[in-house]
């Protein structure tokens, strides 16, 4: 795949403005993502971590692989790119330097060789695309810098309450995201090893859990599941309802320590963030997320 030539400097900041601002606007705080123990995002040919905004750009892919490769890259490993794989942009400085007097091109290497005086030095912001690992097919690859883990183990407390709650989504263990489908009522979890601890598994569930009260056959909160409530107001009220009800819920299992907690807050903050004039928010939200935990540990009247 060739890199592009042909975007200007505005073009590429616009590219990766959009992607991390999508990416905040659905919650995903990319350095607080609780899952991934395979470290930071790298290109898997080389072995180089991304640096700078390119980090940001694909923590907040949620990809469970932090490899990535080129078009070229995979193809030369003998790897295809999977029908319908998204690419992601990593962006890079290409500098220019010329003759000031003659306007020639110089190599780096000419250019450090000239007084300053007479070097024209411009930079230029590009980009190129990277595909996750997971989105090729045709070669087993070998990870072994994964880190290894215990496995996992089930905190009771967490697993009484799940296993009491009535009319739980079904919880499936499939992409690695996670999310609530309220159209087909089910939840969506990275797999449990891929969680920095069992604490964060658990939360992270919870979470998602909350959401799954809104369903219409539960608590019907419109502003998850009706399509008519557009806006990010009423998305920011269904992520505080959700954070602040996992936050009891952790509580309540005895597994909210600091760690979940400053993950919590930051997320919290986010949300209030956009709403910042409505007054209402925060007690609402409170309420809302109160009476989805009473209806998960059966306590509704």
């Amino acid at each position: 795949m060739k890199r592009q030539r042909k975007n200007s400097r505005k073009d590429v900041y616009a590219i990766v403005n959009e992607r991390i601002m999508a990416s905040l606007e659905k919650g995903i705080v990319p350095w607080k993502q609780p899952w991934s123990v395979m470290g930071l995002p790298k290109n898997f040919h080389s072995g180089k971590v991304y640096k700078g905004i390119n980090l940001w750009l694909l923590l907040s892919c949620n990809h469970a692989y932090p490899y990535y490769l080129t078009f070229k890259q995979a193809e030369r490993l003998g790897a295809k790119i999977r029908k319908g794989a998204k690419s992601v942009p990593v962006v890079y400085w290409n500098v220019v330097y010329r003759h000031k007097e003659t306007g020639k091109k110089l190599s780096e290497e000419e250019a450090r060789k000239l007084p300053k005086g007479l070097v024209d030095r411009r930079a230029f912001l590009k980009y190129y695309n990277v595909f996750n690992i997971e989105d090729t097919e045709g070669v087993e690859w070998e990870m072994s810098d994964v880190e290894k883990k215990e496995p996992f183990q089930a905190i009771k407390a967490c697993e009484e309450l799940l296993e009491n709650v009535p009319d739980l989504p079904e919880i499936r263990h499939g992409e690695a995201q996670a999310y609530y489908h309220p159209a087909k009522d089910y939840i969506n979890m990275p797999k449990k090893e891929l969680f920095r601890s069992e604490r964060h598994y658990y939360q992270t569930l919870y979470h998602e859990a909350v959401h799954g009260t809104g369903h219409p056959k539960r608590l019907d909160r419109k502003e998850l599941w009706d399509t008519s409530c557009k806006g990010k107001g009423y998305y920011a009220r269904e992520e505080l309802t959700a954070e602040m009800g996992a936050s009891y819920l952790g509580n309540l299992c005895g597994i909210w320590e600091n760690d979940l907690q400053e993950n919590s807050s930051a997320y919290i903050q986010h949300w209030l963030g956009q709403l910042k004039n409505d007054k209402r928010l925060l007690v609402e939200a409170a309420g809302k997320a109160q009476k989805a935990v009473d209806y998960l540990t059966g306590k509704m009247t």
